[in-house]
């Protein structure tokens, strides 16, 4: 079966989403699959970390979190792969430059890996990470909410979905950017940023899929998970990630 050509250069996002009105793969419909853009992507290989999806290094897995036993998710699925080429210019254009357009496109990949993905049947919620308030200034809207509630009629047919009124989870304080920061760093930072938006039942023993758009230390997944399973009692957390930052051995942890 014959499937439209993907384009291969970052900036495309306009002839990806003309590519996709006829695609076969697709069915000409809102969801893009992952699959479609796969040459441009850098998938997660099968010997990657399972809890963190970092490239081992020398059979061990280089993440912080992973070495001294603090992340609290269970296994991290990448919707994209890795945080580079075409994949880390389309998160960027909708994180640091507020497209539209990129956004859309990000929300329809999610939809089309959802949809491929027959193990997002065994969680039962999916949650984004929330955002502070004073983090949008300047900004037209928060990405990733943005993102999620583009994408969210089409994930309601495969899983139950956080409605974000209220929601969930809530970020009780502003966190500085993290960029150029040690991991060490990135987890002081988060601690005790999260807190539960109201006590329910819903999420006992609940298995959640947690979304995120950029894993790079895995802290503020780790510090969403925390809450959502010591003080919500979920069963476990998973994170869905776009992208995950590579590990390059740079110097002191430095990300």
């Amino acid at each position: 079966m014959s499937v439209a050509p993907a384009p291969r250069t970052p900036g495309s996002l306009g002839a990806l989403l003309g590519a996709h009105r006829t695609c076969r793969r697709c069915g000409g419909g809102y969801p893009i699959a992952p699959a479609c853009i796969a040459a441009a992507l850098d998938p997660i290989p099968d010997s990657a970390c399972r809890r963190c999806a970092q490239r081992r290094a020398g059979g061990c897995c280089p993440s912080l979190g992973c070495r001294r036993g603090r992340l609290r998710i269970s296994r991290t699925r990448c919707v994209l792969g890795y945080h580079c080429g075409a994949a880390r210019a389309l998160v960027l254009a909708a994180k640091d430059r507020g497209s539209a357009p990129a956004a859309t496109l990000l929300a329809r990949l999610l939809a089309g890996w959802v949809a491929d993905t027959p193990a997002v049947r065994d969680y039962d919620m999916i949650i984004p990470v929330p955002f502070h308030p004073a983090t949008v200034r300047g900004r037209r809207w928060h990405p990733l909410t943005a993102v999620y509630l583009e994408a969210l009629p089409y994930l309601r047919r495969r899983l139950p979905c956080e409605d974000l009124a209220p929601p969930f989870l809530v970020q009780t304080r502003p966190i500085t950017t993290q960029r150029r920061r040690a991991e060490a760093a990135r987890w002081h930072a988060v601690r005790g940023a999260f807190a539960l938006g109201f006590r329910t039942r819903m999420l006992r023993g609940a298995r959640v899929l947690l979304l995120d758009d950029v894993m790079t230390s895995g802290a503020t997944a780790s510090e969403c998970a925390r809450v959502l399973l010591d003080d919500g009692g979920a069963a476990t957390v998973d994170a869905c990630v776009f992208v995950r930052q590579p590990w390059r051995g740079r110097a002191r942890g430095v990300i």
